[in-house]
């Protein structure tokens, strides 16, 4: 759970270390505080069977827990306890992440997906079933603009229930793109032949279309395959580019706010506190604009200083919020 004030907070199984806080514990009750990723503006989290990944807002990927097939994107099977850069991933402007039971697929911004992790089932979609120890990108689906991505990550040995595949959409063409397996309590020779690069599949629903003129909002749509013996039923949660961008950041219209306002009244007192206590809501509040943050890296901050001064200029002109913050 990302909080408004950015921090990571985890509890649960920590068997591989997919809690992030070490692997002092197998089993955490109450939520520990990711502090790897403090300081770090999150956008998004995603868990899959024992591993977790997260992005940042400017497009940072972070990979930790169960490692055996790769799913990590680290170019090795060694689990890790702790959030771990993506180097693989640096710029390639991630704006979503999915995991599956052990894999995991990543969106750009320009709808390129890549994934990586386990491919038995043909889930990566690379036309094969060999797994993937770092990010690949998916070239069946090169050139259409993929929107929305999510991973099925159920398996139940015991009652032959197995579900590893990707879900894709692309909005242009209203259209799903399927690959891996979806086989749900048939036998072993019952079984359709794994999927192994995405093909469209056809919905009997309306998909997105209806979204679009209020794509603010999020849309949850279930989509029903019969094809085969095949069954799909999968949530896709339908929101814009900027996605789960849930912190506390500064917006202009905000500071106007606390400009005009006769006096630093409480609940002025109260946001200023939550995003400059902050250092996740402060390094999201001044990021580089027009996608040059996503050049973020060690060497590059990815803060537009520029915008630095001009804040403190503005607010400047108020005595009393200049000494809140």
């Amino acid at each position: 759970s990302v909080c408004e004030g950015g921090e990571l907070f985890t509890w649960g199984w920590n068997t591989h270390g997919q809690l992030g806080v070490g692997s002092q514990t197998r089993l955490t009750c109450k939520p520990q505080l990711v502090e790897r990723l403090k300081g770090i503006p999150l956008a998004q989290i995603a868990a899959g069977g024992a591993h977790s990944t997260t992005v940042s807002l400017s497009g940072a990927v972070y990979s930790w827990g169960k490692n055996s097939f790769g799913q990590l994107g680290l170019g090795d099977t060694k689990d890790r306890d702790c959030p771990t850069h993506v180097g693989a991933l640096e710029h390639w402007k991630t704006v979503f992440i999915s995991c599956g039971a052990d894999h995991t697929a990543v969106l750009s911004k320009e709808g390129l997906v890549c994934t990586f992790g386990a491919g038995g089932s043909g889930q990566l979609g690379h036309n094969s079933t060999r797994n993937e120890l770092l990010p690949r990108l998916v070239a069946e689906l090169w050139g259409a603009r993929v929107t929305h991505i999510a991973c099925g990550r159920w398996e139940v040995p015991m009652i032959c229930l197995l579900r590893q595949y990707t879900l894709v959409y692309v909005l242009s063409l209203d259209k799903f793109y399927f690959c891996g397996s979806d086989d749900e309590g048939q036998l072993e020779d019952e079984r359709k032949p794994n999927q192994l690069i995405p093909l469209p599949i056809n919905s009997p629903m309306n998909t997105g279309k209806s979204c679009q003129s209020n794509y603010h909002c999020r849309c949850i749509q279930s989509v029903f395959v019969f094809s085969m013996e095949m069954f799909v039923n999968v949530l896709m949660y339908f929101t814009q580019n900027s996605y789960l961008n849930g912190i506390a950041t500064l917006e202009d219209k905000e500071v106007d706010k606390w400009i005009s306002n006769s006096k630093c009244c409480e609940h002025i007192k109260k946001n200023i506190r939550l995003i400059f206590s902050s250092e996740a809501c402060i390094n999201g509040s001044f990021l580089d604009k027009r996608d040059k943050h996503f050049k973020t890296s060690k060497e590059i901050s990815g803060v537009d200083m520029s915008e630095v001064k001009r804040f403190y200029e503005k607010i400047s002109k108020k005595p009393v919020v200049y000494q809140e913050v």
